[in-house]
């Protein structure tokens, strides 16, 4: 099956929607008990004008993000886009997942030509789920929800979380502060609040202006520049999230550096770092892409703003309940008094909007095969499928069975990820090439040499690439492509054990097995012949390098062969040979006997 792969097309809209603070015709964003975020307007009554749709898709993300999430998704908004939706809806109840998916997704969503985007919170959207809720014009929720958490984080074997090194996280922080920073300008969200969904060491303090009644997180710096005394830090208006494994916030993580106030405004144009923690992050401001409307604060700005307490203490990522999110300017569904009014149907989301028709675009059943095909387990089997059934062809030539097999556990590898961009050209040629020396050493070749070593390393690092993916190559010491390669060498290890004992016990009862035995085309002869039934076979020596016997079944090229009062299995090095012909051992090992013909019988 084919996973639709879309190009999003058109620009970078700037739409012009009500409420985000600094956007054409915004109220003041995180205005406490007013309209949260500007974006006014309640799930009932009249529908402003930026909100309302005729047509509304919705495209769920539920689940673990992954690349198979992004491209599931970009399928269905271009579909949304194709069929004439105005307005597309992103239902999430997702704990998150790969930042290269969620990015993607970001992207799609702001370069999309439906520039009316609102972000469904339903129940959950921690990690990537909140970054692609920020990406949108809007934020709804339902009544008990979670949005927020999005520190990087990268599992371990047994599929835990452990915390990241500070230079690790950092590395991985910089271009999610950009995304997260660039989605506060465009939409309006406080700049200093979403850093704390992606990094630690941000504590801030909550103030309204008192002329317009915006709300705003200010930092430890510009509450110097705005109050007298020292920063209250107790009774925080969110509860620090626990980080994931268990860590607490190490040295560097917290805000310990004391503060400049005499230092000079940042740059408005420029990534301005919400706490000296976030200083030492390099973040590209072009991939901001945006200018910030947040107010440069300065001793001039002393009492005009009311401290209306202390927000956060930084120790843990942010995470936001619904009334949260309200209160700090994020959810769009609240009411005069600027309480949620939760969105807990379709229906209720249909008068939100002011919907004449809604849909929701689901993920076809192919993507849904793709993600099980992708998954370790069912990979980890693929590879020990076709690595048994390989063995079985090269041992048994001619039965044609097992190669089938193979071949078709080789298409399950390598299709599913070639088409979600994990499995490249270099990738196949690898594999291919591998299987061919493997052939032409068992075949040609007598004994294992070169081709055949060769022939193993480029089979298992051919395999072994499709769990990196594309992008692995540009940046191999990336956490998450690291993470891929661990994840693939142990899945590799464990099938190649799997597929060495299998391979053990199907070299010794083959023949008895009721089906498996069945798979050896026998030779008319062979009835014939009815020494075989007679004649022991027998595996406790093998006949030595030069030593002659002669075929009692065709070679072609695997059969039977007598030396001696002992009847083993051979091949002929080259070509094939009549049953009782002579025959002269050229090679021996425990897993198998090579002859070539001497004379015919």
């Amino acid at each position: 099956m084919v996973v639709a792969v879309v190009a999003l097309g058109g620009g970078v809209f700037a739409p012009a929607q009500t409420g985000g603070a600094g956007q054409p015709g915004g109220e003041p964003a995180g205005q406490v008990g007013g309209q949260a975020g500007g974006q006014a307007g309640a799930p009932t009554g009249a529908v402003p004008s930026h909100r309302q749709a005729d047509n509304v898709a919705i495209i769920t993300i539920e689940g673990e993000i992954n690349k198979i999430t992004s491209y599931s998704f970009q399928r269905r908004l271009a579909m949304a886009e194709a069929g004439g939706a105005d307005a597309i809806v992103v239902d999430l109840d997702t704990p998150g997942g790969e930042v290269g998916a969620v990015l993607e997704i970001c992207d799609a969503i702001r370069n999309s030509p439906i520039s009316n985007s609102v972000a469904w919170v339903n129940p959950q959207a921690y990690s990537g789920g909140a970054i692609i809720a920020l990406a949108c014009k809007e934020i709804v929720t339902t009544r008990s929800v979670h949005m927020g958490d999005a520190l990087p984080i990268r599992p371990d074997l047994i599929a835990r979380f452990m915390s990241m090194e500070q230079a690790e996280r950092q590395k991985v922080t910089a271009p999610l502060i950009a995304e997260v920073v660039g989605s506060a300008r465009l939409r309006g969200w406080d700049e200093f609040v979403v850093q704390g969904f992606v990094a630690l060491g941000v504590e801030l303090w909550w103030v309204t202006d008192t002329q317009t009644g915006r709300g705003m997180a200010v930092n430890e710096a510009e509450y110097r520049m705005l109050f007298d005394g020292e920063p209250a830090r107790t009774g925080a208006m969110l509860a620090a999230t626990p980080l994931s494994g268990g860590g607490a916030a190490g040295a560097g993580d917290a805000v310990d550096a004391a503060p400049d106030p005499a230092a000079g405004p940042d740059d408005a144009g420029g990534y301005r770092p919400a706490g000296p923690a976030l200083d030492a992050l390099e973040v590209d401001s072009t991939q901001i892409g945006r200018l910030s409307q947040r107010p440069v604060l300065t001793g001039a700005d002393r009492g005009r703003y009311r401290l209306v307490g202390y927000l956060t203490s930084g120790e843990g990522p942010i995470t936001l309940n619904a009334d949260e999110l309200a209160l700090l300017g994020f959810a769009a569904n609240v009411d005069a008094v600027g309480a949620i009014a939760p969105i807990l149907s379709d229906a209720d989301l249909q008068a939100f909007m002011g919907a004449k028709n809604l849909r929701r675009i689901a993920p076809s059943w192919s993507e849904t095969f793709v993600a099980l095909s992708t998954s370790m387990v069912v990979r980890g089997l693929l590879i020990t499928v076709f690595l048994v059934m390989l063995f079985l062809e090269m041992s048994h030539p001619g039965v044609g069975v097992p190669g089938a097999i193979a071949l078709v556990a080789l298409v399950g590898l390598l299709a599913p990820p070639a088409l979600i961009g994990m499995a490249s050209w270099w990738e196949i040629g690898a594999i291919v090439l591998g299987i061919v020396l493997l052939l032409t050493e068992v075949f040609i070749l007598p004994g294992f040499g070169i081709p055949g070593v060769v022939g193993l390393l480029l089979l298992f690092g051919g395999l072994l690439g499709t769990f990196v993916g594309e992008t692995g190559g540009l940046f191999p010491d990336s956490p998450t492509e690291q993470d891929n390669l661990l994840f693939g060498l142990l899945t590799m290890v464990l099938s190649l054990v799997t597929t060495v004992v299998v391979m053990y016990y199907l070299g010794k009862h083959f023949g008895s097995l009721p089906i498996l035995g069945r798979l050896i085309l026998s030779d008319d002869n062979d009835g014939a012949d009815g020494l075989l039934a007679s004649i022991p076979v027998g595996d406790s020596h093998l006949p030595a390098v030069g030593e002659v016997g002669r075929a009692i079944t065709p070679l072609r090229p695997s059969g039977r062969g007598q030396f001696g009062d002992r009847v083993v299995d051979i091949v002929c090095d080259l070509g094939y040979v009549d049953a009782g012909s002579t025959v002269r051992v050229v090679a021996a090992d425990r897993f198998r006997v090579v002859v070539e013909a001497v004379g015919s019988a």
